[in-house]
């Protein structure tokens, strides 16, 4: 008897399709009418799945069947000698470190982001915070050359525009108004200061970010191997990975139509071919070909 594989490959950084392959089934073919009982014997708990979701998962799987025949394939027994494991082995473990090191990677990706973000809002507040304070420089200096003409009118008698004390009045709101500019333009240059701190520290973070991007997808490219994602054999079906519980259900679909005794299609979208690639995972119905193959088993009496 050959043994029934479902390949799957590793997480990739992109989170493209992910490409199965199945082996050929060589089980009896038989006409038997009666129901094909299951039960759920293990599940790994690092799949984080209670035995109440996967029963519900195996009995949507159940219904792919029923829903194009009107008929029961598979009814759900906690004494039956099918049984349905969840075996959490070395490639699960390295998909999940995968996707670890992913959520990983997005987090820091989003914090550089948020810190980028809050740069640009700075360089945009340091700009205008330089350019008001060019404008009031320039007003200074303007009212500064003015004050310069009064004093020397008065220095040459000219009393009548304007007196010792306006001067003397005058002089010191220019002076105040030199030491609050003097001010501004110490606190606008420790905003510059810390703003080149802070883009200094963002382009290291953005170096080692892109180290890491490298490296993960360094690894991914190492890592992308074929492995047993769902196995039937000797009335067990073994499910080693999924991607998604709609992933998992159409797996079961199809390890319950090897149980069947069901082989191969040649038809992408069938449940029944070798590769999950085409099938709609989200809302699938049987095909034609996968039908056939039913009908070519459940003869009439």
């Amino acid at each position: 008897m050959k043994k029934f594989l479902w390949w799957g490959l590793s997480l990739c950084l992109c989170m493209g399709l992910q490409t199965t392959l199945f082996a050929q089934s060589n089980l009896p073919i038989h006409s038997s009418h009666q129901p094909l009982k299951y039960r759920i014997a293990f599940i790994d708990p690092r799949f984080q799945l209670t035995k109440e979701q996967l029963v519900e998962v195996s009995r949507q799987a159940a219904e792919i069947w029923q829903k194009e025949t009107g008929k029961t394939y598979f009814i759900y027994d906690s004494q039956a000698q099918l049984s349905i494991n969840l075996i959490y082995d070395d490639h699960q473990m390295l998909k999940d470190e995968q996707q670890n090191n992913l959520d990983a990677l997005l987090q820091k990706q989003e914090a550089w982001r948020i810190k980028n973000e809050e740069i640009v809002l700075n360089k945009q507040q340091v700009t205008q915070l330089s350019s008001d304070l060019n404008k009031k420089k320039v007003s200074l200096k303007v009212e500064f050359e003015q004050y310069q003409q009064d004093v020397t009118r008065f220095n040459q008698g000219e009393h009548q525009y304007s007196n010792a004390n306006n001067l003397k009045e005058w002089q010191k709101q220019l002076e105040q108004k030199s030491e609050e500019l003097q001010n501004e333009s110490n606190s606008l240059n420790f905003k510059i200061q810390s703003l080149n701190l802070k883009i200094k520290e963002l382009n290291r973070e953005q170096s080692d970010l892109s180290a890491l991007k490298t490296q993960f997808k360094l690894k991914q490219k190492t890592s992308i191997q074929p492995f047993h994602k769902g196995l039937f054999s000797q009335n067990q079906i073994q499910i080693y990975g999924y991607a998604s519980l709609n992933d998992l259900r159409l797996t079961l679909a199809h390890e319950l139509g090897h149980a069947l005794g069901l082989k191969h299609t040649t038809d992408p979208k069938s449940l029944m071919y070798p590769y999950l690639k085409e099938q709609d995972i989200h809302n699938f119905k049987l095909t034609d070909s996968d039908l056939d193959l039913l009908g070519s088993i459940y003869r009439p009496n």
